[in-house]
């Protein structure tokens, strides 16, 4: 196993570590956001809005390559 594929199997495990844990991602750059800006005295609201933004919608990108077991399948049933 080279450099290389170690790196994929770390990088797949860090994404299926994020996908799992969404909420609580969410809930800490929301927390993040709220510090800053009150930090800041709201100078820069406007970008840490799209900052935030942003996590936000990387985060919502991320899927578990491998659904937990027992779970349902995404995805309309079928009749």
């Amino acid at each position: 196993m080279g450099f290389g594929d170690t790196f994929k199997d770390l990088t797949k495990k860090a994404q299926d570590a994020a996908a799992e844990h969404q909420d609580q991602i969410r809930a800490a750059v929301q927390k993040a956001q709220v510090t800053v800006n009150q930090q800041t005295g709201g100078k820069y609201e406007e970008k840490i809005a799209k900052a935030g933004a942003k996590a936000e919608a990387l985060v919502e990108s991320l899927k578990p390559s491998d659904p937990p077991s027992g779970a349902e399948p995404t995805g309309s049933p079928e009749p």
